[in-house]
């Protein structure tokens, strides 16, 4: 049924073509005939002639001190192209060789000009390895020859000092890490390291360690050690533990900054449960990051053995 359809179709072209007037027909051959005639000159020839032909590049976006060997490099290129022809992939390959170049977007300035903007890594991290200092990209890439622009997280490795990428595998968790914090705490972290125990721990100017274990589930933690941090319930804690980023916890709060309990209330509490459960640890803070609540216990205080006469 289809194909007797298409069949028909086909044949009731012809007729169509043949029904309109012969002096209509020459003129719609003649203006496809000098559409393909253009579009060939065009493709093969004006497009990448002398009369478009790049011969002023200008470029920004550049801070590295390797800005002029960039600079030079991206006008080499420009100038083998025209502004109807702009090749980004030769422009992005002139760059290769320098990791501190991100992207490179460019933008025909028609007739002879050829506008170019560079996008730099910008640095996340400062490595530690060798008795050297290095800064790092959000993907492990070293970036040579530019400036940190304020203080960064220090990672350590006790591998040698990398060439053009890190390939210590604790040092690129650590990095990733540092990658996945939200901007508000990113600005913050002083320092990451690997404990015995705890696996990777981040230190904070003025605020706790947050200990995060495995390089997994970054966003989860990050955004469970946000909601602790927020409480103020958690105030004055030495450490926030997200290892287990629906669970996290709050330690090392002194006596006096948890808040005070009810007594009565817990010790129904207990009766009601059989007195079966167990108190946890001093100056520990189980906290819901769903309603950023936490709840403290403290240990009874033990009284002083009286003095023998």
């Amino acid at each position: 049924m289809v194909r007797a359809a298409a069949v028909a179709t086909l044949r009731s072209v012809p007729r169509v073509a043949l029904a309109i007037p012969p002096r209509i027909r020459h003129r719609i051959a003649a203006v496809l005939a000098l559409a393909v005639v253009l579009t060939a000159v065009y493709m093969l020839w004006f497009r990448d002639s002398g009369l478009v032909r790049v011969d002023r590049v200008t470029v920004s976006g550049l801070t590295t001190r390797d800005a002029g060997r960039i600079r030079a490099a991206l006008v080499s290129s420009g100038r083998d192209m025209t502004t109807l022809h702009v090749r980004h992939d030769a422009l992005a390959r002139s760059v290769a060789g320098f990791p501190v170049v991100k992207a490179v977007v460019a933008e025909p300035d028609f007739p002879h000009g050829l506008r170019v903007h560079v996008i730099e890594e910008r640095p996340v991290a400062v490595l530690s390895a060798a008795g050297q200092r290095l800064l790092l990209a959000a993907d492990g890439s070293v970036l040579r020859g530019m400036r940190a622009g304020g203080r960064l997280p220090v990672l350590g490795s006790r591998a040698s000092a990398p060439g053009g990428a890190v390939t210590d595998s604790a040092a690129l968790a650590a990095l990733h890490v540092v990658a996945a914090a939200p901007p508000a705490l990113a600005r913050r972290i002083s320092s990451v390291g690997r404990g015995a125990t705890r696996g990777i721990v981040v230190r904070l100017r003025q605020g706790p360690q947050i200990v995060f274990g495995k390089s997994s589930q970054l966003d989860a933690k990050w955004a469970a050690a946000a909601g602790v941090l927020a409480d103020a319930a958690s105030k004055g804690a030495s450490y926030v533990d997200v290892r287990l980023p629906e669970r996290p916890v709050a330690g090392g709060l002194a006596a006096s900054s948890l808040a005070p309990l009810d007594t009565a209330a817990g010790d129904a509490s207990a009766a009601a449960a059989g007195r079966t459960s167990t108190a946890p640890s001093p100056g520990a803070v189980n906290c819901q990051p769903s309603t950023v609540n936490c709840a403290a216990s403290m240990q009874p205080p033990t009284t002083a053995p009286t003095p023998q006469p």
